[in-house]
């Protein structure tokens, strides 16, 4: 069997986002159901952040300077799940240290490796990435609603066997062949990739922006499950958890030409406002219908941040430097900005709730003062 590559894209992210619902979702309410305090969860899962950051800006580049991207594609998603299964046998709070920055090493990968697959296939031709990275938000959606679903009704013990369920089904989707695979047959430039993206201006200005933007998910995305099950009915949980994928998927599906057409600095902008007040809304939520009405903003502060730099890479970074860049992106700007505030948001969370999210919302508001100096007047050649 064989699929187009934008199909044989799409079922990546489906498959992939499907486990990350899990893991970025449930995963502290699993964690609190183990017995474990909010500053132990902080710690374990900025440890998991601070693996990423090494893994993704590193470990990565370096496998792809040696072995294709389509050949990763096949290799990463076995060793994600075998890496997964320890996490049925963690007692204490050493032991989970280890498993979550060993963890980290390996299932972070599969970020910067799907992105790059996309904006390399997008660059040469072969798919539009919008439409094909909403089939991530779907993904996410399903992985939500059939996570919370099975929480409710057999427990939290069940969320360890569905990430490993999860990540095994994304394995073997991996086995699928595309066509067009020589697009694909490309190794990175490794190190050297780094050189030249240090010397590109805005692309460090664009990485910061998006580090300040994503860093200040870190709060919603450690606790942000435990906040809603204070606010709204165990029953609800997961429907109120997958708007932000609902949302996410209509930005992306519609990201063509209405949002795109914007511009880096404007998504930018937007990205940075919207998560300014979509944490202060969280932080003095009350309600559900508040609650409700923060999780629609994902949209504007997850996945429009997302675009803006996934846009600037697509246009403005050669082919080669594209791993790289996507790594960088990876590590800094949803691993290593994330594992810092979600360390800081463990400690302050133990007090206040509500100033833990203020603290997110000055994070996010600080991006929007590094916006006017972007320039996004050079091409890169494909």
């Amino acid at each position: 069997m064989m699929l187009s590559v934008r199909a044989w894209i799409s079922s990546r992210f489906l498959t992939f986002f499907m486990t990350w619902a899990v893991f970025q979702s449930y995963w502290g309410l699993w964690l609190a159901h183990r017995g474990f305090s909010t500053s132990e969860i902080g710690l374990a899962i900025g440890c998991s952040l601070m693996a990423r950051a090494v893994t993704v800006a590193l470990i990565y580049p370096a496998v792809n300077r040696h072995a294709t991207l389509l050949r990763l594609s096949r290799i990463v998603p076995w060793a994600v799940t075998a890496a997964a299964i320890p996490y049925l046998f963690v007692a204490g709070l050493p032991m989970l240290l280890i498993m979550s920055t060993a963890f980290g090493l390996i299932y972070p990968i599969m970020l910067p490796l799907n992105e790059t697959l996309a904006t390399v296939a997008a660059k040469r031709g072969l798919l539009v990435y919008g439409p094909t990275r909403a089939l991530g938000s779907l993904g996410f959606m399903i992985g939500t609603l059939a996570t919370g679903w099975l929480t409710s009704a057999l427990g939290a013990d069940v969320l360890a066997p569905t990430l490993i369920g999860s990540c095994l089904l994304m394995a073997i989707v991996g086995i699928v062949q595309p066509r067009d695979e020589e697009a694909l047959r490309i190794c990175g430039s490794g190190a050297c990739g780094f050189a030249d993206l240090a010397r590109d201006r805005t692309f460090l200005l664009s990485l910061t922006i998006a580090a300040l933007i994503q860093g200040s998910h870190a709060a919603y995305y450690s606790f942000g499950a435990i906040r809603v099950g204070e606010l709204a009915p165990p029953a609800a949980v997961p429907f109120l958890l997958v708007l932000a994928p609902v949302s996410e998927f209509a930005l992306f599906s519609l990201a063509r030409r209405r949002v795109e057409g914007l511009g880096v600095r404007t998504l930018f902008a937007v990205g940075s406002a919207i998560a300014t007040t979509r944490w202060l809304l969280l932080a003095f939520a009350e309600s559900w219908p508040l609650l409700a009405l923060s999780q629609l903003l994902h949209a504007g502060s997850y996945a429009t941040t997302h675009l803006a730099f996934t846009v600037y890479v697509r246009d403005r970074v050669g082919v080669e430097v594209q791993g790289a860049a996507q790594g960088l992106y990876a590590s800094l700007a949803m691993g290593l900005s994330t594992a810092v505030l979600t360390v800081i948001a463990g400690h302050i969370i133990g007090a206040s709730f509500e100033l833990a999210l203020f603290t997110m919302s000055v994070v996010s508001l600080a991006g929007i003062l590094l916006v006017p100096l972007i320039r996004t007047d050079r091409k890169a050649s494909t």
